[in-house]
């Protein structure tokens, strides 16, 4: 099954989960669909961020916040929960990468070499994801290093060719490793999920998914609430030992026997699924003018940032299928927009509530009709 297709069934399937969680309960279900993409709301989400966020996970809260907002002024989300019980992927995957890692080095970078040679799109995210894990695997490196380069959607010696030559020798690109060498530290060097959740704690909940649904509830003048990170919740929980809260490739173990009396056995079983839309496709079609436009060799040229050689090589590698480059696509396209908006643009006039207001000035009368 293709990507678009099996994010489309996806959509469908969560759709029916919340119908069938909602009608016993008398709750209001509504089913904003955003399979199709209006080019302008990318534009409307990159203003709202105010900075250069380049989560895709942004498009659909924007949706979702947009329709919730419309009936309602306050909403509970499930924000906070798979950081606080363990429910990514990766959380379980810090640890088999650790194990990974140890076997011989040659036989992991022939492993890494050989997935490259996969079209992303064959097997969607999974693929993405497979490729990512024996490309960290590979590269060694300490349990942070690892989680680091199992986050990044491009290797370091890649993403350094992304920059203007001019820039390259200026930009070490070793600040996120550093950021979390030191959260290593400071958490006492844990290994596997607890040092997933301590990281994920620590800069994804915080600096990502927190920030980016206040930002984006807030343009629609929607509050929303984060249960999961209630501190006193957290307090109890945190602390708890990681077998109680995923293991045996079973994630959000706990949470899930804490709820099975409450949730149909469907919701249980059902497989992660992230809350993300098709920005692949988006890519390839509804953004496309504006991604060609953002990203064309002129621009990109005049703004002096990126290479565009290597721009528009993953440019034509994504549109022909041959790479699923959406996330760093998403994140030019993010930068370059927000440059525009932001400096490129007039600077907006500082914000001074107590300052007088500028004058008014009357225009001219209107001449008087002729007779």
């Amino acid at each position: 099954m293709c990507l678009d297709a099996a994010i489309a069934v996806g959509q469908v399937l969560e759709a029916s989960y919340a119908s069938g969680l909602a009608a016993p309960r008398r709750s209001v279900q509504e089913t904003p669909w955003f399979q199709h993409l209006p080019g302008c709301v990318a534009a409307l989400v990159i203003r709202a961020l105010d900075e250069p966020h380049a989560d895709d996970s942004a498009l659909p809260t924007w949706t979702l916040s947009q329709a919730v907002g419309s009936s309602y002024k306050v909403a509970l989300t499930g924000i906070g929960g798979d950081e606080l019980f363990g429910g990514y992927r990766r959380h379980l995957g810090l640890g088999a990468a650790e194990g990974f890692a140890r076997l011989p080095r040659p036989l992991l970078r022939a492993a890494a070499l050989l997935s490259w040679r996969l079209p992303d799109f064959a097997g969607g995210l999974h693929i993405d994801r497979a490729k990512r894990f024996l490309r960290a695997t590979a590269a060694g490196g300490s349990t942070p290093e690892l989680y680091v380069d199992m986050l990044s959607r491009m290797a370091d010696a890649e993403r350094q060719s992304c920059y203007a030559p001019a820039l390259r020798h200026g930009i070490t690109g070793t600040l996120a490793g550093d950021r979390f060498r030191q959260l290593y530290r400071d958490a006492g060097e844990p290994s596997g999920l607890p040092a997933a959740l301590y990281f994920d704690y620590h800069t994804y909940l915080a600096d990502d998914i927190l920030a980016l649904s206040d930002r984006l509830s807030m343009a629609h003048s929607l509050e929303v609430r984060v249960p999961f990170v209630d501190h006193e919740l957290v307090e109890h929980v945190y602390p708890l030992p990681a077998s109680l809260k995923a293991a045996h490739g079973a994630p959000k173990r706990l949470l899930k026997r804490a709820l099975a009396s409450r949730l149909p056995t469907g919701h249980l079983s059902a497989p992660k699924r992230g809350f993300v839309g098709p920005t692949s496709s988006w890519l390839r079609n509804e953004l496309r003018p504006m991604l060609q436009d953002e990203l064309s060799p002129s621009r990109l040229n005049r703004v002096g940032f990126f290479d565009a050689k290597v721009v528009q090589g993953l440019l034509s590698e994504h549109f022909d299928r041959r790479h699923n480059r959406e996330g760093i696509l998403w994140a030019l396209l993010c930068f370059s927009t927000w440059h525009r908006l932001y400096v490129e643009s007039a600077a907006a006039r500082p914000y001074a509530p107590g300052a007088a207001a500028p004058p008014v000035v009357a225009s001219a009368p209107a001449p008087a009709p002729a007779a």
